[in-house]
Formats: structure tokens, C-alpha cells, sequence
């Protein structure tokens, strides 16, 4: 039996056709309009996803790409300074340390390598204080400010002097424009004084006279105060001025470190708990570590059982976690990667109240950027580990290798008169240079470090732009035949329902 075929059947079935050959043919339009086959996420499902991953990978890329220039800023700036300005400033000191060593150079040549060499210090904490784009380089994460500034310090022949200055066991305030010499014209110690002292700031031509105060001296502006109790000893003036005659001091010229430094231990800072709290930290931390009190605790009892949480996001997020008395006024609460500790033996009631916080801040000076996905370089740098100087009262670095602190004794030395002293200067600049070599060879590392990035990055933006037009790029030669074959399919169809749509009864009459 056959299957009747209704007009509007027939009619229906070639206004879907018409529709569907229409609408095919304007999407191959769209596509060739656009130059994108996926112009809606209903166009490919499966291809949106790829794209928007892939437009994703771009981004990264880009910032990665944006990092590792600017990490090639900091770092080629870093590398100049390092490996050609300061090197070369070096070598000009030692060629003056040389000359101001030599036994046949007089008082007023060794002021003359003295003015030089002030302008050398003037020169190097210029350097220590370059910025990169408004950042200062050798400041750790301090780089909205100057690395160092201009202060002074005390050298010293005399053995217990000499301990109690690489100790920072003093303090000194004033400024100076020319070192100072200070011999003590008395023997005694500084608390069973008062002691006699002569100084002068023209290398011992004319002198001035003064008493301490208990440990302080005060000299021109200038005063120096010893935490402890010093032994000194009178010098003979008659023999003029000399290392080894008696107690002898240089006030001298150093930079002071302003920026931070990655040594522990790190900060603590008690927020709402009870006055007298001790604390303390210690680990590898990677960033901030806040702990919170959950409930009272009496350090003073044994065996009890303590709840508190730790947060290493500042608070969003908070882990649980317990510790247990010991009857010793102490606890130790363990955090990742180490170990926060309260002490509480001076405390009211030995309690530590709940909602007690305690912050763990480690000082840490690298200013990181990621390169690449998980990789991340340094690119500041702890201007106080390369240049020495002071930071918090005492040398930064040991006398051998502290650049501030051996150019601020050569001053002195020159300016002096010192042979002896300037000798030691000319031993010193081999372990300076050293220093500020094999630094520069760290940097020069990164540089190395952040090429490949650049390099495997370059790469990488090929494959993902590659990967990404694959998936939503036409093909302009497959489209045009696709959009000629839809162009003749779809007049076709319209020229073929033209006549069905014209036939009637009376065409069958």
C-alpha cells in the first residue's frame, strides 16, 4: 500500500530544507565573516573548551613573558653595576691603597689619596643605591627606599676595642665630615673613669682635648657611647700618633644598611593575648604564619591538652591543631614546615587567654618573579651580604669582605697618616673583590637562568597560538568550496521548490 503524500507535507518538507540549506550557508558566511569557526559555544562544545584552555595558557604565557623582562632589567642593571662600575671602582682603590702603602708617600700625599677615596665611597654607595624603574636593587623587599645611607663606625688596633666594635657593642651619633682620631691619655677603665682623651680630625695636626661620662665620649658633634665597661690605656704623645700607642680609635666613615635580609629568626607579634607573653619561631617558613589561641591554656599544668589553629593565607583559611603542657610554663605549637613556642613563666596566672594570635614574620628580602609555571628567580638583591656596611648596630659582613667598612678605614687611615693601617686595606681588597665576584657570578647565573626561560617561552607562545588557531581558525580554501557547494545546493533547492510549489489540480487536467 503506498504512502499518500499530503500537499502540505510536501510544502512542509521543502520549507525545511530551504531553512536548513539557509541556515548552513549563513553560518559558512559568519564563519568566512569572522574568520573563526567558533563563533558560539554551540558551534563545538568540545572546541569552546579548548579555546578558552588555550586562551588561558596564552595569558599565562604572557605574564610569564612580562616577568622575565622585567627580570632582565633588574638583572642586567645588577650585572653592570656589579661587574663593571664596582669592579672598576675597586680597581682604582687598590691602585690608591698601593701608592698610600708605600713608606716614601708623606702625611699630605696620603690626604691627597684621601680626598680620592672619598670620592670612591661617594662613587660605591651611589651604586649600592641604583633603582631599577623607581625600585632600589639592593634593598630586599624594601626597595621603596635607599639600600644605604651614609653613618659612621669605629675602628680600632686595640685588641678588646676591636671585639667590642665587631659586636656593634656601642653606638654613635652625630656626622662628620673627616675621620677623627682619639687617643686616650689616661689609664683606667670607662666605669672607674672619668678618663682623659685627646682628638683630631686634621690627621693629628692640631688636637682637642676631652673627659668621658661614665662610657660616652663626645668629640666635634660626634658621640660615641660603649655598652660595656672598656679597659684603655694612656698613649705617648710625645711619639705622635700610631696604631700601637696606646688605646687608639678612628671615628670613620660606613653605610648603613636600610634594607632587610633573609636571616632568622623571624618577627613575632602578639596580638590580644596577655602582657609578658614570650614567643618565638623557627623553620624554612615561606611567608607569614598566624596562630590563634582556640582556647585558655595554663602552661603552668601538665598533660592538658590545647586546641589553637594556624593560617598561612592571613586569616582566610585556618587549620586545627593541638599541643600538650609540660608543666614547664612552655609550649610548643608546630606549624608547616616549623615550630612556633610560648612562653609564659611571666605571665599572670601562666595562662595564655583564648584568641591570643601570634604572627610569625620571616624576614625575607628576595622579591621572587615566576618565570615559569612553578619556577620562580630572585631578582633583588641583600645590598648588606655584597656590600657590607652596617645593618642593626654591627657589621654586615666580616671585616674581611665588608667594602663599606674597608673603604671607610682606608679614609681614615689615609687621612691619619697611617702606613701601617693602609697596608691592611691592601690585604683586604683581594677578599672584597672576591666577594663582589663571585655575586656578580650569581647574578650572572639568573641572566643565564632567565634567557632559557625567554627561549622555551618564545616556544611556547608558537605552539599555543599554533593549537589555538587549529582549533578555531577557518580554513579559507576549505570554506570558500564549502560556501560554493552551499551557494549551488541552496539554489537548487529553491529552484526545485519553485516548481513543486507552482504545480496544482489543474496542471493534472
Amino acid at each position: 500500500m503506498g504512502i499518500r503524500v499530503t500537499q502540505n507535507r510536501m510544502y512542509d518538507t521543502m520549507t525545511s530544507q530551504m531553512q536548513k540549506n539557509l541556515s548552513a550557508y549563513m553560518e559558512s558566511n559568519e564563519q568566512g565573516s569572522t574568520q573563526k569557526k567558533i563563533n558560539r559555544p554551540s558551534d563545538d562544545p568540545a572546541g569552546t573548551y579548548r579555546v578558552l584552555t588555550t586562551r588561558n595558557d596564552i595569558e599565562a604565557t604572557d605574564q610569564y613573558q612580562s616577568n622575565v623582562d622585567t627580570a632582565k632589567g633588574w638583572l642586567a642593571l645588577t650585572d653592570n653595576v656589579l661587574g663593571t662600575q664596582v669592579t672598576t671602582a675597586l680597581t682604582s682603590l687598590k691602585a690608591l691603597a698601593e701608592q698610600a702603602s708605600t713608606g716614601s708617600y708623606t702625611a699630605a700625599n696620603r690626604q691627597q689619596i684621601a680626598f680620592q677615596a672619598r670620592q670612591i665611597f661617594g662613587q660605591l654607595l651611589n651604586l649600592s643605591n641604583t633603582q631599577y624603574e623607581g625600585n632600589s636593587i639592593f634593598g630586599g623587599q624594601r626597595y621603596d627606599r635607599s639600600a644605604f645611607t651614609e653613618g659612621l663606625a669605629l675602628t680600632s688596633a686595640d685588641t678588646a676595642w676591636d671585639t667590642a666594635i665587631k659586636a656593634g657593642d656601642y653606638t654613635i651619633q652625630g656626622a662628620a665630615e673627616s675621620s677623627m682620631m682619639v687617643q686616650f691619655t689616661s689609664t683606667g677603665t670607662l666605669d672607674g673613669g672619668p678618663q682623659t682623651f685627646r682628638w683630631s680630625n686634621d690627621g693629628g695636626t692640631s688636637w682637642s682635648t676631652g673627659t668621658t661620662a661614665g662610657r660616652t665620649m663626645t668629640l666635634n658633634g660626634v658621640t660615641v657611647t660603649m655598652n660595656n665597661d672598656m679597659a684603655v690605656t694612656a698613649a705617648d704623645v710625645s711619639l705622635g700618633p700610631g696604631s700601637h700607642n696606646g688605646t687608639l680609635v678612628y671615628i670613620r666613615p660606613t653605610a648603613m644598611y636600610q634594607g632587610d635580609d633573609n636571616d632568622p629568626p623571624p618577627t613575632m607579634t602578639v596580638m590580644g593575648g596577655p602582657a609578658n607573653l614570650v614567643t618565638s619561631a623557627a623553620g624554612a617558613f615561606g611567608g607569614n604564619v598566624l596562630v590563634r589561641m582556640d582556647s585558655a591554656a595554663n602552661l603552668a599544668s601538665s598533660g592538658t591538652t590545647v586546641n589553637y589553629s594556624y593560617s598561612t593565607d592571613s586569616g582566610s583559611t585556618w587549620v586545627a591543631a593541638t599541643a600538650t603542657t609540660n608543666g614547664t610554663n612552655q609550649l610548643r605549637m608546630l606549624v608547616p614546615s616549623g615550630y612556633v613556642d610560648m612562653d609564659a613563666t611571666t605571665v599572670a596566672g601562666n595562662t595564655v587567654t583564648a584568641g591570643t594570635q601570634i604572627l610569625v614574620h620571616p624576614d625575607r628580602a628576595d622579591l621572587k618573579l615566576e618565570i615559569m609555571k612553578d619556577s620562580y628567580i630572585s631578582v633583588n638583591n641583600v645590598g648588606k651580604d655584597i656590600f657590607g656596611g652596617y645593618y642593626e648596630g654591627k657589621p654586615a659582613l666580616d671585616s674581611s669582605t665588608n667594602l663599606f667598612d674597608m673603604v671607610g678605614e682606608f679614609i681614615s687611615y689615609c687621612e691619619n697618616n697611617n702606613q701601617e693601617g693602609c697596608q691592611q686595606t691592601l690585604t683586604k681588597i683581594a677578599s672584597v673583590q672576591q666577594n663582589v665576584l663571585t655575586q656578580t657570578a650569581r647574578v650572572g647565573g639568573l641572566e643565564n637562568r632567565v634567557t632559557t626561560a625567554s627561549d622555551i617561552l618564545s616556544f611556547q607562545k608558537v605552539d599555543q597560538q599554533d593549537r589555538l588557531s587549529y582549533t578555531e581558525d577557518i580554513d579559507l580554501t576549505e570554506l570558500l568550496t564549502k560556501l560554493t557547494r552551499q551557494q549551488l545546493t541552496y539554489q537548487t533547492v529553491l529552484q526545485s521548490s519553485s516548481k513543486i510549489m507552482q504545480m496544482s489540480l489543474s496542471s493534472y487536467l
